[in-house]
């Protein structure tokens, strides 16, 4: 599977990003357009860097693979972020959006990362106008262009703060045929996570959302809340011995499978998408490789 990092995921990943801030950008690579690097050196703590791959993921890393020559958009965000201190890193909740604020003492600039569709880097200036952004786009709703206000897309639920009531409007009005499709896609939960709430909430995953009642939308509430305050314990996890997921928290929906655990989600992240990286790389045909 290719992973993507879900809206629970970005929460669990916080709490260990957290850490970065107050870091000084020392310097911004990048490998291509898909991965950027952001070198941090904090004091008492030493160098850090924080490797986005776009639109799937954003961790900690070891190492980087960087261009020789700079793309023009990492030029540009080095002129603006270099040598300014990471003030906050938060995600814009529910959606699949990172804010990293950068100051100095005479300037802000602040960073969205997208990590939905193909993903996206927007950098803003102190008013929350674009400056750049490594892909342009003009949708029906929001324009991320130079000049433009930054404006996120916005979802009619909030996992992290969702009540009974809009849960039962939710289910009530569902175009979906299933419970678990409904909580995927209209609640955002992802696939996995809606598996998990389907199992902790005794509920078949197969039951049409207009059929819930509401013993069973607060079962499915208390799911929610059970797993976003649910301990960090970062794991991959294998099937038929290959990389099938990883995730930061226990699952019962993985409980029967391999698995190898890490001490962080970081780390975790790293050895996932190193691993992903040299499978597609496998897969890729002679000509591929010869262009």
């Amino acid at each position: 599977m290719t992973k993507q990092l879900s809206s629970l995921d970005m929460h669990f990943l916080l709490k260990e990003l957290k850490g970065l801030e107050n870091s000084r950008v020392d310097r911004i690579y990048n490998s291509g357009k898909e991965e950027a690097y952001i070198q941090l050196h904090k004091a008492n703590a030493g160098k850090s860097i924080l490797k986005l791959i776009l639109g799937k993921a954003i961790f900690l890393a070891s190492e980087k693979s960087i261009d020789e020559t700079p793309s023009g958009f990492c030029m540009l965000l080095r002129k603006h972020l270099e040598g300014k201190f990471l003030d906050s890193i938060k995600q814009l909740e529910p959606e699949r959006i990172l804010e990293l604020v950068f100051k100095s003492k005479d300037e802000k600039r602040t960073v969205y990362i997208e990590f939905f569709g193909k993903g996206n880097i927007v950098l803003c200036d102190e008013n929350n106008k674009i400056i750049d952004s490594l892909i342009r786009h003009k949708f029906k709703d929001r324009t991320i262009f130079p000049k433009e206000q930054y404006k996120h897309p916005s979802m009619n639920y909030n996992i992290f703060d969702i009540k009974d009531t809009q849960v039962a409007e939710l289910f009530k009005n569902s175009k979906k045929d299933k419970i678990i499709t409904s909580l995927a896609t209209e609640l955002g939960l992802g696939g996995v996570y809606s598996e998990e709430v389907c199992i902790l909430s005794s509920i078949d995953k197969n039951t049409a959302p207009n059929e819930i009642n509401e013993k069973q939308i607060k079962n499915i509430i208390n799911s929610i809340k059970k797993l976003i305050n649910k301990k960090l314990n970062p794991k991959i996890i294998f099937e038929n011995d290959e990389f099938a997921d990883v995730i930061p928290v226990d699952l019962e929906f993985y409980k029967d499978y391999k698995n190898k655990k890490f001490s962080s989600f970081n780390e975790a992240l790293g050895e996932y998408f190193a691993h992903e990286l040299k499978s597609i790389k496998k897969k890729e045909s002679p000509y591929a490789k010869k262009i």
